[in-house]
């Protein structure tokens, strides 16, 4: 947006995270997507036949097709869900041009090296999140905790996206006191399993969603592990495989979008701005871990005062522990930022 450009490019600052857009300044696409949410909702009340009957047909083709029985499936399928939007959101600018690229950056610029994780030489960039993870999660399975069989039944539609969505929400809940730990936390080794996640003194790129140490990385995991276990319909342990796969989705989409450097009108934040931050709130913690710890919403941050409305109001004895950042060799001079400059030194 303009506004976002404007006050990147002249205030060496992001524009307002905290600012709600009124009705009237939706939208007809913005204003669909938020009116279908709660027309789904009443057609499913007054009669479930016709969503059950099409959850019952997605899950049908999931649980006949062969590679879903394999025990790795959920995590590959979350694999997908990194790198499909990485990949889209690396080469959006290639789609909007030069100058509606810019406009829809969140710094009013062209973003950097955008290809940079396809290059030979940085295959690493990829290749180490890719191969940790699905290693990691091979072993849960093969010595703590042998994968059960998928069910053939498909859940209802409600139990589905209840499930879906509280999950989403449980994990960015659950996460919260860690990061804010990570970045609080006056012991040192602490602050530094985070602070190579905020190597960048770009504006981000969705390459950075998975640019992190192996503790933080297994961390994230490990909350997400529990929370799929989670439903307030099976009891513990008895989420359906149906919602466990949308949810790794849903949340791998989400924190894609939220390190992707853009500020369009289909974006999450767009979508919902009462209850989502997106990517403007997620970039500015970037470049000022004193706020917005939240992945996804925010209400925790707005409940504890992490903004950035309030954190101007500080003073600045107050600053926290600075994370320890890794040194970028391949970083020019002349891009860094002055706005992590500024608050991680």
């Amino acid at each position: 947006s303009a506004s976002a450009v404007a006050a990147a490019t002249e205030g060496d600052e992001f524009a307002s995270t905290d600012g709600v857009a009124k009705m009237g300044e939706f939208s007809p696409l913005q204003t669909a997507v938020r009116v279908s949410v709660p027309l789904v909702a009443v057609l499913y009340l007054v009669d479930q036949q016709p969503l059950d009957g099409l959850t019952e047909l997605v899950w049908s083709t999931i649980y006949n097709w062969g590679p879903a029985q394999l025990p790795l499936f959920e995590a590959v399928i979350a694999s997908f869900g990194f790198f499909a939007p990485i990949a889209f959101f690396s080469c959006l600018h290639l789609v909007l041009g030069p100058e509606r690229t810019m406009a829809s950056r969140l710094d009013g610029k062209l973003p950097t090296r955008p290809f940079e994780w396809v290059e030979l030489q940085n295959f690493h960039l990829w290749f180490n999140p890719l191969a940790s993870y699905l290693g990691s999660i091979w072993i849960y399975h093969q010595f703590l905790h042998e994968k059960a069989p998928l069910p053939e039944l498909a859940p209802t539609f409600g139990i589905f996206a209840f499930d879906l969505i509280f999950g989403v929400f449980l994990y960015d809940m659950c996460f919260f006191p860690i990061h804010w730990l990570m970045h609080k936390s006056s012991w040192g080794p602490l602050r530094r399993v985070h602070g190579y996640h905020h190597r960048s003194t770009n504006t981000l790129n969705s390459l950075e969603t998975v640019q992190h140490s192996y503790i933080d990385g297994f961390l994230q995991v490990a909350v997400n592990i529990v929370v799929q276990q989670i439903s307030l319909f099976g009891g513990f342990g008895h989420k359906h495989a149906m919602s466990r796969l949308f949810h790794n989705l849903v949340v791998t989409y989400l924190l894609s979008e939220a390190h992707s450097g853009y500020d369009l009108g289909w974006m999450s934040h767009r979508l919902f701005p009462e209850i989502l931050g997106g990517a403007p709130r997620h970039e500015e913690h970037h470049h000022n871990g004193r706020v917005y710890y939240q992945q996804y919403f925010k209400y925790l941050d707005n409940f504890f005062g992490y903004t950035n409305d309030k954190e101007k109001g500080k003073k600045a004895s107050q600053q926290q522990l600075p994370l320890h950042i890794p040194q970028i060799s391949e970083q020019p001079p002349n891009r860094k930022s002055k706005l992590a400059v500024k608050v991680f030194k």
